[in-house]
């Protein structure tokens, strides 16, 4: 079935169909106002995280502004274009990122533990085929970020030594790695676009204008 691209047919739950289908299980519909609602938090989340120059978690209050299902959203069905699904999943990855990175930032409670998201993360890490190689690698970096999310040593709860230094090295070069993916190449391919945007527009501009002249 061909997808109607006008906006407002996107929130018509007649027209539009949207579902959560995990490990070929059918979950729950879903409907683009509840995408959109993902779509404001990846992108308030993307925006804040220029403020530095690496994933840090400790400016987001994770109980207050981002308490949606995310990882759900990497499982979403229906009639989405692939460069949309790719990337509310991209969205949702660095999401859950953040959510893992905090263990390692926080010096007190971490949301994960918190609201018991451990298990659901890893699970759904687990399940979720990436779309893409670059996606794929991001899901390695986010697995071993969890790998070890409670070793005492790295966590440093006590003296860390040789090996638990070396991991906390690699723990700083995923942390560079996800910043760079889902972040800054965001926004140069999203600057990139907008000469596209501005060549198409003006197509479209003189294929109107031609259309008015006709007798």
């Amino acid at each position: 079935m061909e997808i109607d691209n006008h906006t407002q047919s996107k929130f018509s739950l007649k027209n539009y169909n949207l579902y959560i289908e995990i490990d070929g299980k059918f979950i729950r519909e879903t409907s683009y106002s509840e995408i959109e609602n993902v779509i404001r938090d990846i992108s308030y989340v993307r925006h804040q995280s220029t403020n530095f120059l690496f994933l840090y978690s400790g400016q987001f209050d994770f109980e207050s502004m981002l308490t949606l299902p995310y990882w759900d959203f990497l499982f979403v069905k229906g009639d989405l274009h692939d460069n949309e699904l790719v990337d509310i999943q991209d969205g949702c990855l660095l999401i859950i990122s953040l959510f893992f990175i905090e263990i390692y930032d926080d010096n007190g409670g971490c949301y994960i533990y918190a609201n018991k998201l451990f298990d659901f993360l890893d699970n759904a890490l687990n399940l979720f085929q990436p779309a893409t190689e670059r996606q794929r690698i991001i899901v390695e970096k986010i697995k071993y970020l969890s790998k070890y999310a409670e070793d005492e040593k790295v966590l440093r709860r006590i003296e860390p030594d040789e090996t638990s230094l070396i991991i906390e090295e690699e723990i700083g070069r995923c942390n560079e790695y996800l910043y760079d993916e889902l972040i800054e190449k965001y926004y140069w391919e999203t600057t990139k676009s907008f000469e596209i945007f501005r060549q198409q527009s003006a197509e479209q501009h003189k294929r109107i204008m031609a259309n008015q002249k006709k007798p």
